[in-house]
């Protein structure tokens, strides 16, 4: 009997870190789905579990609407694919979207970030398959990064729209 109440706590504890890193590539994945359907070259996109952080690098867009929706992206991801990471995650996302706003007009800032949601929201959507199977990737290799050797994007199968 005592060995089983270990047996389940194991499993529970490592249920617990396999969602937390699931959570992780999601919101990942998110970043760089979004950035790639918009047409932007990724770069790479990383997970690491020692740290628990994740990052994605992209070419930035002229219109920053854009760039808002990629900022925002990840967050969407783990909303719309039921994905929960905790707060430390999001910290930089949201000190690069309060960048990304302080550099617009004060009348245009809530209309911006609005339409950055929503174009996120619809390309995680419309490419929500891509970012499960980026997010199945990361959740694979778990240690490793994927990085493009060339100026083709060969991280992932994602075209853009």
């Amino acid at each position: 009997m005592e060995g089983e109440e270990d047996e389940h706590g194991v499993e529970l504890f490592v249920a617990h870190f396999d969602a937390s890193h699931r959570a992780l590539a999601v919101h990942e994945a998110g970043h760089a789905v979004v950035a790639r359907a918009l047409g932007a070259q990724v770069v790479f996109v990383e997970i690491d579990l020692m740290t628990g952080n994740g990052r994605s690098h992209s070419q930035n867009f002229v219109e920053q609407v854009n760039n808002l929706a990629v900022c925002v992206a990840g967050c969407r991801a783990e909303h719309a694919f039921d994905a929960r990471s905790s707060r430390r995650t999001k910290i930089s996302d949201f000190r690069k979207m309060r960048r990304l706003l302080s550099d617009l007009p004060g009348a245009d800032r809530r209309a911006a970030r609005a339409e950055g949601y929503r174009l996120a929201d619809a390309m995680l959507r419309q490419h929500a398959a891509k970012a499960h199977r980026l997010a199945d990737e990361l959740m694979a290799r778990r240690w490793g990064f994927f990085r493009s050797a060339t100026n083709e994007n060969t991280i992932f199968p994602i075209t853009s729209t």
